[in-house]
């Protein structure tokens, strides 16, 4: 599923800011990774991820909830075509929030769905400015993904892959998700 896009979308991804906008009055970055140490197991696609509970506060911890239930969304909105979750977490200047909104619909408006394996197997968050900017990543590793047209029929598969995705996040009441970056991940890494 990352595949789908992946093509469309690596030279014009946004790598997500390590700092906060130059206008903005800021606090030492608080380097606090917060990694996951086991990978979540691969999910079913087509039910909808549940919001983790560090997502309800600002912190590193929160950031890295935030990434991993963001990318989560992913595959659920590509098997669904449902973007309520990807909608009120995408920040409408989110360039890849945007790409993804609109190929989901126009896979959905022409009957279409993907489904493939996903597990996400490692995340980190990062606080830029206490209770407002903060940065993430997540590792997900994704399988053999399968399109198929509204009778069911397979249209086509994409190839399998590791991708690390980078985020820009805003705490305000709720996260945002400014920017989103990503790539493979080689087997030497």
């Amino acid at each position: 599923m990352l595949a789908v896009v992946l093509g469309g979308c690596t030279g014009s991804a946004q790598p997500a800011p390590t700092t906060p906008p130059a206008a903005a009055t800021s606090v030492a970055p608080s380097p606090t990774p917060t990694p996951t140490p086991t990978p979540t197991p691969s999910v079913d696609v087509a039910v909808p991820p549940v919001r983790p509970e560090a997502m309800a506060t600002p912190g590193a911890d929160g950031a890295a909830a935030a990434a991993s239930y963001f990318i989560s969304l992913y595959p659920y909105v590509y098997a669904t075509g449902d973007l309520t979750e990807w909608r009120l977490l995408s920040d409408p200047a989110c360039e890849f929030c945007a790409m993804v909104d609109g190929e989901v619909e126009d896979l959905h408006g022409r009957g279409h769905r993907v489904v493939g394996p996903f597990a996400v197997l490692s995340t980190s968050g990062r606080e830029l400015e206490a209770s407002r900017w903060y940065s993430a990543e997540a590792v997900v590793d994704i399988g053999e993904s399968s399109e198929f047209d509204r009778q069911g029929h397979l249209v086509k598969t994409d190839g399998a892959g590791t991708y690390r995705t980078t985020y820009s996040l805003t705490w305000n009441e709720g996260w945002r998700v400014d920017a989103v970056g990503l790539e493979p991940v080689s087997s030497g890494s």
